[in-house]
């Protein structure tokens, strides 16, 4: 009984499993330091692994680019010097296929050498790589309305025409009907301003003009109106995001939806057919098929004086199959040669299609009136005035070039990494930045390049 008494009086040590406590903490605190590094090194990797994709679909994207310089060096050396010859072939409709060759995948390349009759297999240089491609879309701006011929300085002449041509390319009654949402023009904006026709086309040029004072048309100007004048009174300021008018040419074509009644319906309308580069003459050769309003707005304002009330010009379907229709008929037989071939075209569509079919155009000699074979064939020609048309179009190789190249890397099946370059070349633009003694290097700048 003493010797139990004796060993229950003995002190008990509380030291003992301290040991396994500080493992347990140990390991805890171990293995969240060793997840945090884990995350973040795979963090680092994934940062280090994108900014190199990042790069590469940078270069890639530059690479179509570059390409496209030496497809545009083609167009110009070869098929413009030989339009004659082999018609209005344009390199840039066939751009997304042949760049295939050099930034598609392996069945893209095998595909295009089949077409081509080429064993692409055996040919080193094309190609850039597993998971990694560029395309390559190229586009003339030559075929769109320059909404910078109204700025600058008081340059009234132009700013006469391009006010003409806006006026009818704003003339159908389909841009203001039905009454409700998706109307052009006579709606209320969210300013709570009611746009007429009228007034857009006076604010496009009065916003790149150097002035104050409003445009005023002259009484001849195709649907204009000589009324107003006086100073500018768009009241920029008065929104709720107020600016200024920029009084000075655009920077960029979407700068016109700052203008005072443009919209989205007006820019979904009409935002594709204008640009902010090139000349003050619009390529007709260049203009697109969907852009056939633009074709309609030239011929409702080149007609000749006697005759705005011809039936044709006052039916928009009319005018609309009219317009449509020449533009396939140049596209079927190589292009405008001249001016004075559109004119004949227009004037008697079916006598100028059969002489061109026949190689027999004439060039220089004055239009024939609207016979009865248009009549017949179904489409009604109309007299144009040669020197406006002079004036507001031309014919011929293209200037402008819009390209738009995209690099890829595929990382997975469902992540890749793209870069986006936009850029426009200006063929005839002199450039004074080249380090190069070659005049053929100072031929032709870019004056627009966005990455993203």
């Amino acid at each position: 009984m003493s010797r139990l008494m004796t060993r229950l009086r003995k002190p008990v040590s509380r030291q003992k499993g301290i040991a396994l406590i500080v493992v347990a903490v140990t390991i805890a605190v171990m293995g969240g330091v060793m997840t945090d590094f884990s995350y973040n090194a795979r963090v680092d990797l994934e940062a280090a692994a994108n900014g190199r994709d990042q790069l590469r679909a940078e270069y890639l994207a530059r690479s179509g680019i570059q390409l496209s310089r030496l497809l545009i060096k083609v167009q110009q050396s070869v098929l413009d010097k030989n339009r004659q010859f082999v018609g209005d072939i344009q390199i840039a409709e066939f751009a997304p296929y042949l760049i295939k060759a050099f930034g598609g995948e392996a069945d893209e390349r095998a595909g295009l050498g089949a077409l081509l009759g080429i064993d692409t297999t055996q040919m080193k240089g094309m190609g850039v790589g597993k998971g990694a491609t560029f395309d390559l879309v190229m586009t003339s701006d030559d075929g769109r309305l320059n909404i910078n011929c109204g700025g600058g300085l008081n340059d009234t002449t132009h700013q006469q025409q391009l006010y003409a041509i806006l006026s009818a390319l704003f003339w159908p009654p389909r841009y203001s009907t039905p009454p409700g949402p998706g109307r052009v023009f006579d709606a209320q904006d969210s300013e709570g301003q009611i746009p007429t026709r009228d007034d857009v086309a006076r604010a496009i040029i009065d916003w790149a003009d150097v002035d104050e004072m409003q445009f005023v048309p002259p009484a001849t100007s195709t649907g204009g109106s000589t009324s107003g004048g006086g100073s500018e009174t768009y009241n920029y300021d008065a929104g709720r995001d107020p600016y200024k008018a920029h009084n000075y040419f655009y920077d960029t074509v979407e700068e016109v939806n700052l203008v005072r009644g443009v919209g989205d319906e007006f820019w979904g309308s009409f935002g594709e057919m204008f640009t902010v580069y090139g000349g003050c003459k619009v390529n007709v050769g260049a203009i697109q098929p969907e852009h056939w309003p633009l074709m309609a707005a030239i011929l409702r304002a080149t007609v000749k004086d006697d005759h705005r009330t011809d039936p044709v010009l006052l039916d928009d379907v009319l005018l609309a199959g009219l317009a449509q229709q020449v533009m396939a008929l140049s596209k079927m037989t190589g292009g405008f040669s001249s001016t004075q071939q559109f004119i004949q075209m227009i004037s008697d569509p079916a006598a100028a299609l059969t002489n061109m079919a026949s190689g027999s155009g004439a060039t220089g000699s004055t239009p024939p009136p609207p016979s009865t074979s248009s009549q017949n064939s179904g489409v009604a020609g109309i007299p144009l005035d040669p020197a406006k048309v002079a004036n507001v179009i031309t014919v011929g190789p293209r200037r402008i070039y819009r390209l738009d190249a995209t690099g890829t890397i595929q990382r997975t099946r469902e992540k890749k990494i793209q870069v986006h370059v936009r850029a426009i070349w200006d063929s005839a633009h002199f450039n004074q930045n080249t380090t190069s003694g070659d005049m053929n290097d100072r031929q032709g700048t870019w004056v627009y390049w966005r990455e993203d």
